[in-house]
């Protein structure tokens, strides 16, 4: 049995590396809603809602390329999600927010996350 690793993700706009990434995720869903009716016998029934996805991505800063050159909260992207070096969603997104964090007191390195939500269809990768 063959499974994967993370060691080759990453995350690309077009063919540029996002930053220096440690970690990403992906999370899709609908908000069903539901309904109860004289004919559901005292039961709820369920409908589906729309698709849609959120996510981020963890990073850590490389001053020669940082993550806020063309990657801004409000900007309209379409991220390359790789889960190995061939296989990857593509995902067409809004940045909602970058978070910086600097820990002064442990020498870690500088890095962060970014959040984003779905704008529209994503395609999921060939396995």
């Amino acid at each position: 049995m063959s499974l994967l690793t993370g060691d080759n993700g990453k995350v690309l706009i077009g063919a540029e590396a996002v930053a220096d990434v440690t970690r990403w995720s992906l999370r899709t869903f609908v908000e069903a809603g539901s309904y109860a009716s004289s004919a559901t016998a005292g039961f709820r029934k369920a409908h589906q809602g729309d698709r849609q996805g959120r996510g981020q991505i963890e990073f850590r800063l490389d001053p020669a390329n940082p993550i806020t050159g063309d990657f801004e909260e409000g900007s309209a992207v379409t991220l390359l999600l790789y889960l190995d070096a061939a296989r990857f969603y593509s995902v067409p997104a809004v940045v909602e927010s970058l978070e910086m964090v600097v820990n002064v007191d442990g020498g870690d390195l500088v890095g962060g996350k970014a959040e984003f939500v779905t704008n529209g269809a994503w395609t999921k990768p060939s396995y």
